[in-house]
């Protein structure tokens, strides 16, 4: 029996909701969904489907207003549907979801939303058949079509969330004379490894990706059979980093630096309390040339000020007193920002903040911080002896991986700024510093040694670059100045059993469009950087590609490097896929990966 002639609007309605199931299962798998909850104050699965469904809704009304009760035939069925989707793709994708993420719309560049155009328009294809259904006096094959969609798109969720990854030793560009092969595949979110005395192989999963997306996070050891068997778990994912000394594995995961012994399993918490609940976490960690434990912590924010990117991240919600504590004694400019409030349902709600502070409360000219430890931004040292935590090294915006030479020298590798949030900035470099106790190495106001005031980095996306310190401290230069969005991790110096000279570098790629939106894809690899010039060249990456994704050959994003105890081989650590769908990151587990790189 066929709907009343009035009840368009109720047929609408239903198509609408039925529909946005493939907008659910769609936007699930390429992980926009939880972005798109920030439109209900949190990024969350579940705020996520009730804003799809919505606007599953809307779509059926606004088409029902228009066709009302015309017989559409088939064609023009599928005509007016993708047109629907189109609509949708570019007043919503384009425009209104990054707008009320905090970003400017992404008119500028389509191609990088293409998976959600194809979504949107499969999705007004299945309202209008099942329009069409409800009006043909319930056709059942009207209703097919529109359900065989929503069916179609369920199957294909499991492969949007995960793909096939090969890894054929083929598809690596390596320098003549080495070869590579794999430890250990099927790896989910691996960030760290580390080598005992007899050349066991420990792999730490890192538990936690942007996305956000959470897992086990886990210590694993490599058996005799190439098999990661668990070691210890139920750590603060992320786990940045891990090292071995003495019967002892040191674990570095969110906010705290954790000593595990293997033989009994029993752990002793060596720090606790880090401002890891930011953007970045505390990071890698390492035993220095006087004993010590010296370890990277990440900055909360992207610049020194809390904004509307930091809801994107999914903490500015649920930790609303958290900021960057500065590392040492400042005074500020009083510069304050004024951005978006996303946890308010007013889609128009701002609010005015300044540095080193919470969102939502500024600062005055002249007003003074003083620095704390443990601070954003830094390395820290901490006394095996008496347990006493200090700085080390400074205005350091992530320092992700660190490392020594063979004469004591220390370095770091240091991801640069984001074109995001109140303070962007756009063609930042990244860095690898070598460290020097009591240096002060930038951030928030400077890129290496220059200024963030300088025009090379200016940005549509932010509000200004003001300096927001007064009188800041000198800058010490880096070592070497890498191309923006590289993205350098792990590090290690090359020992002279290897055949090359030079520190190692993890290269993760680029995170576009959310940490700026680049004409090309920066690549995934192993660069070698020289100690004395800073130069640097590829030691390893995948062949004729910047990277591979779910189906692609290759290395997928890089994350770690460590040479074994005879300096002979070297053990690359692949995350496996890290893609960013709309704004919002998408890591596939167990698509992580071990090689073993060895001269032939």
């Amino acid at each position: 029996m066929s709907m009343p002639s009035r009840g368009f609007l109720l047929r609408g309605l239903v198509s609408g909701l039925f529909a946005s199931l493939i907008l659910i299962f769609a936007f699930w798998g390429i992980w926009l969904l939880p972005a798109l909850g920030l439109i209900l104050t949190r990024v969350s699965l579940i705020n996520g489907t009730i804003v799809a469904a919505v606007m599953g809704v809307i779509g059926g009304l606004i088409y029902s207003v228009f066709v009302r009760e015309k017989q559409l035939e088939p064609r023009k069925s599928i005509v007016a549907g993708s047109l629907l989707g189109l609509a949708f793709w570019v007043g919503g994708v384009l425009t209104l979801v990054p707008m009320m993420l905090g970003f400017p719309p992404s008119l500028s560049s389509p191609r990088d939303h293409l998976t959600a155009l194809v979504i949107f328009v499969v999705y007004g294809i299945s309202l209008a058949f099942m329009y069409r259904g409800f009006q043909a006096k319930m056709s059942k094959k009207n209703l097919g079509y529109g359900v065989g969609l929503v069916v179609l798109t369920l199957i294909a969720t499991p492969l949007l969330l995960r793909g096939a990854v090969s890894t054929n030793p083929q598809d690596l560009d390596l320098p003549t004379g080495y070869k590579a092969q794999v430890i250990a595949k099927d790896l989910t979110y691996p960030t760290g490894i580390a080598m005992d005395e007899k050349g066991e192989i420990y792999i730490a999963e890192s538990g936690f990706s942007y996305g956000p997306k959470t897992t086990e996070a886990k210590i694993m050891r490599l058996n005799d059979k190439g098999k990661p068997v668990k070691v210890a778990d139920k750590f603060e994912g992320p786990i940045g980093g891990i090292t071995y000394k003495e019967g002892n594995l040191y674990v570095s995961h969110r906010g705290k630096i954790t000593e595990l012994e293997l033989k009994t399993g029993e752990r002793r918490d060596l720090v606790t309390n880090l401002p890891s609940l930011g953007d970045h976490q505390n990071g890698d960690l390492m035993f220095g040339p006087d004993g010590a434990i010296y370890f990277g912590q990440g900055t909360a924010t992207n610049a020194g000020v809390v904004g509307s990117d930091n809801f994107v991240y999914a903490w500015a919600d649920r930790y609303p007193d958290f900021h960057d504590i500065p590392s040492r004694d400042f005074t500020l400019t009083g510069e304050n920002y004024t951005s978006l409030d996303l946890k308010e349902t007013d889609p128009a709600a701002k609010k005015t903040t300044g540095a080193f502070i919470a969102f939502g409360k500024t600062r005055k000219a002249g007003e003074k911080v003083k620095g704390k430890v443990p601070a954003s931004g830094a390395v820290h040292r901490l006394d095996m002896e008496d347990g006493t935590l200090s700085i080390f090294a400074d205005g350091l915006r992530n320092p992700y991986g660190l490392t020594q030479d063979e004469d004591g020298n220390m370095y770091a590798s240091v991801l640069g700024y984001d074109d995001r949030g109140v303070r962007a900035s756009t063609d930042s470099p990244d860095w690898i510093m070598k460290l020097e106790k009591g240096a002060w190495y930038g951030w928030p106001d400077y890129a290496g040694t220059v200024p963030l005031t300088d025009e090379k980095f200016a940005s549509d996306r932010g509000i200004n670059r003001n300096p927001i310190i007064k009188d800041p401290p000198e800058v010490t230069p880096p070592l070497a100045s890498l191309p923006s969005h590289y993205s350098p991790m792990k590090i290690d110096c090359a020992p002279k059993e290897f055949g090359m000279d030079g520190i190692f570098v993890a290269v993760f790629g680029d995170g576009q469009p959310l940490t700026q939106d680049l004409k090309k894809l920066a690549p995934s690899g192993v660069l070698v950087v020289d100690q004395e010039t800073g130069s640097y060249d590829w030691f390893l990456k995948s062949k004729n590609k910047a990277r591979a994704g779910r189906r692609g050959d290759g290395l997928k994003r890089v994350v770690d490097v460590k040479f074994d105890r005879d300096g002979k081989s070297l053990y690359v650590l692949d995350f496996g896929v890290f893609e960013l769908a709309d704004m919002a990151p998408n890591a596939i587990p167990k698509t992580g990966v071990l090689w073993k790189i060895t001269k032939e």
